[in-house]
C-alpha cells in the first residue's frame, strides 16, 4: 500500500503520503488505511513524520527490501563511502535514525585484517556513538534526554561512554562546534569512530556518514579523518542533487563545507 515510499532524502513531502492520499490511491476508506498504517508503524515497517503526519517506508524494511540499495541516499552515498575507503583504509559507514536509535543502512569494507563491527542493519544507541550522537547535533536538550534517557541508564561495558545527561550535552557541545563527532571506547572497547552529518535542502540531518576503526589505529588520526568525511559528506549531498552548502555570517557551516 505504501509501495515506493520510503525514507526521504531530499527533504519535504517526497517519499511520504498522508492518510488520504493512500486511501485515494488504493481505493479505500480513510479509516481502513489509518487502521493498517497503524498497524505496520507498530510493526516497524511504515514510520510516520511527527511534523506532516503523512507516513514512509521504515529503513528497517528497505534494509530487507532486495531495492534497498536502489533508495537515491544509498545510491548517492555508495561511491562516497568506497573513496573514503581507499583514502583512509578503514571501514565506512553511513547511518540514519531509527527512533532512539543509529541504524546502519550501508557500509563499505577496507582490506584490513583487523577492522570495525557494524553490519547493515545493525542499530545502536546514540548517546555512545559518533553516529549517534552526530545525529543529534540539531536536537535541543529536552529533545536528546527523550532519546537517551534509557541507555544512559543501562551499563555500559566501555567505560568512557557519557554516565549522565549533562556529561552527554557537554560532549555534544563540543561537538557540534567542531562540525563532527567521535567515540572511543564508548560503545565497544577498542573501537573508535568518527562521523559527520549529511543534510538535506532544508538543512535537516538526514543521516550521518562515518569511519570506524581499532582505536589503535584512529586515535592519533580523528583530524585527519574529520576533514575527508565533512567533504563525504557534501559530496553525498551533491549526488542526490542538492545544492551545496550555503555560507552562513561569513564562514562555511562546520557540518559541511566545500569538497576539497
Amino acid at each position: 500500500m505504501v509501495g515506493g515510499t520510503g525514507p526521504s532524502e531530499g527533504g519535504g513531502p517526497s517519499g511520504e503520503h498522508t492518510v488520504s492520499e493512500l486511501a485515494r490511491s488504493v481505493g479505500r476508506e480513510r479509516s481502513q488505511v489509518s487502521r493498517m498504517l497503524h498497524a505496520l508503524q507498530r510493526g516497524g515497517l511504515v514510520e510516520q513524520n511527527a511534523e506532516s503526519r503523512a507516513y514512509r517506508l521504515s529503513w528497517s524494511l528497505l534494509i530487507l527490501a532486495a531495492g534497498a540499495g536502489d533508495t537515491p541516499l544509498l545510491h548517492a552515498a555508495r561511491p562516497v563511502l568506497q573513496t573514503l575507503v581507499s583514502r583512509k583504509g578503514e571501514v565506512a559507514l553511513l547511518s540514519v535514525q531509527q527512533g532512539n536509535r543509529s541504524l546502519t543502512v550501508l557500509r563499505e569494507e577496507s582490506h584490513q585484517s583487523l577492522r570495525a563491527g557494524g553490519w547493515v542493519g545493525r542499530s545502536s544507541p546514540m548517546h555512545c556513538t559518533a553516529s549517534g550522537r552526530a545525529l543529534l547535533f540539531d536536537s535541543d536538550d529536552a529533545l536528546v534526554e527523550e532519546l537517551t534517557a534509557n541507555d544512559l541508564t543501562a551499563p555500559m561495558s566501555a567505560l568512557a561512554a557519557p554516565a549522565t545527561l549533562s556529561e552527554l550535552l557537554e560532549r555534544l557541545r563540543a561537538e557540534r562546534a567542531r562540525g563532527y563527532a567521535v567515540a572511543s571506547e564508548e560503545a565497544e572497547a577498542g573501537l573508535t569512530s568518527v562521523g559527520v552529518p549529511v543534510r538535506d535542502r532544508n538543512d535537516s540531518i538526514i543521516a550521518v556518514v562515518n569511519v570506524s576503526g581499532p582505536t589503535s589505529r584512529l586515535v592519533h588520526r580523528v583530524e585527519d579523518i574529520a576533514k575527508p568525511l565533512k567533504s563525504a559528506s557534501a559530496a553525498i549531498r551533491r549526488n542526490i542533487g542538492l545544492p551545496a552548502p550555503q555560507r552562513r555570517h561569513g564562514r562555511w557551516p562546520a557540518w559541511g563545507g566545500r569538497a576539497n
